[in-house]
Order: structure tokens, then sequence, then C-alpha cells
């Protein structure tokens, strides 16, 4: 360890320099926020901080993951994303960006995986029963995609893609009436514009390709309609 204070060098079996007393500099992986009281967790998030060094390589693979990701290149994205985890296993967000490579590459078996992987570091961790339920969902598990969307409503019943999915569970079984139950309580919360959208869009894709009734006609016509008047969208 080198001293960021008096520059001296020293061994890492000491928590602070002898030199000077200095504590070494520690970043949160988490909170990208720069410590230096000794401390051996995040004050803010709880994560286990990381020395400069240390953080500094974290960062770096961290840097070439997302600019892969920018690139949609998920295939490169992923690796780096594995390489962080094989050394920092319980950082969450990259647990979660993981999850949604493997979702883009088609790999929904490692993506289920993945994501209820981090429902077990974290599972407070907002949206993580909505995606598992996603996946559950696309293997056709219904019943058990419900019970995690119920998880999710009840720890975060203003979270929008749990009422999506909701939703789309009605579509599957032909139950328009719940789902325009399940719509009203989705428009109380003030959904965000680009769910809304994806899901306008999702939709639309239904009414063309698969023979849906004319309920997700009108389903679809009420989300244009909530776009148009609180969005100033126009279709």
């Amino acid at each position: 360890m080198k001293c960021h204070a008096c520059k001296e060098e020293y061994s890492e079996e000491f928590d602070f320099c002898p030199f000077c007393g200095a504590y070494p500099k520690k970043f949160c992986p988490k909170c990208f926020k720069e410590v230096n009281d000794g401390e051996k967790n995040c004050s803010s998030c709880g994560s286990e901080l990381l020395p400069f060094e240390v953080f500094k390589k974290f960062h770096d693979l961290r840097e070439k993951a997302l600019d892969y990701r920018d690139k949609d290149n998920f295939k490169k994205s992923s690796e780096y994303f594995e390489k962080i985890l094989e050394i920092w296993p319980n950082v969450e967000e990259i647990n979660f960006l993981l999850a949604e490579d493997y979702e883009f590459l088609d790999e929904n078996d490692k993506a289920l995986r993945q994501y209820e992987r981090l429902a077990e570091i974290s599972p407070s961790y907002m949206g993580v029963y909505s995606r598992i339920a996603r996946m559950l969902i696309k293997k056709e598990e219904i019943e058990k995609a419900k019970e995690y969307l119920q998880k999710e409503h009840k720890a975060y019943p203003f979270e929008n893609e749990h009422y999506i999915y909701s939703m789309h569970i009605c579509f599957l079984e032909d139950d328009f009436e719940k789902a325009n139950r399940i719509l009203d309580r989705f428009f109380a919360i003030g959904p965000n514009e680009d769910d809304l959208l994806i899901f306008k869009v999702n939709n639309d894709l239904n009414l063309k390709l698969v023979e849906y009734s004319q309920e997700l006609a009108d389903l679809n016509e009420r989300v244009k309609e909530y776009l148009e008047k609180n969005f100033n969208l126009s279709f």
C-alpha cells in the first residue's frame, strides 16, 4: 500500500499507515463514494468498501462492459460483467446488468438464475421480482410468476413493471376485465412515459401478429389516449 497522505509504502496487513496514521482511501462500488475514515462498509448503502487500487480495477472493467453495452455488443459486455463478479460477486448493479445482458442474448435460463442470484444478495432490490416474473412468463410458469409479481407489488407498489407484466398475464388468460382494472391502478400511480410507450408498442405487435380480441385493441386505445393527454404525443 502507498499512503495517500505521506506517500510512504507499507504492508496491506496494516489498517492504516504506520508512519502518519492516515487511513487509506477506499471507494464504494455501488455509490462510488470516496471514504478514508477507516470504515469497512459504506455508510450509505452498506456495500463493502474497496481500496483505491482494487476499485480502479473494478471501475475499468465496469467502464469496458458499459462501453460494449452502449454498442449493443452484449456478448462482450457480459464477459466483462462476469469477470467483475468473479472477484466481487455481490455488487448488485453488476448482477442486474449481467442478467439483462443474458436476456438480450436470449439466454433466458441464465438470465433467470442471475436475477434469482440478485434476489438472494439483495431481496429489497427494486424490480428484481418483476424481472424474475418476466422470465417465468417466458417459461409459461404463470402461477409462480404471479407470486413474484405480488412480492414486487408489496415491496414497491409504485414501481411500473409489475403492473405491465400482470396485464400481460391477463392477456394470456383472456381476462381483459381484470387487465383494465390493473390499467386503472397503473394510470393512478402516474406511469413514466418510456414504460408506457414500450407497453403500447408490444400491444401493437400483438394486435398485428397474434389473434387477440377487440378488447386488447380497446385497452390499447386507452393507453394511447393517456399518452396523448399526459405527454403531448400523437399517433
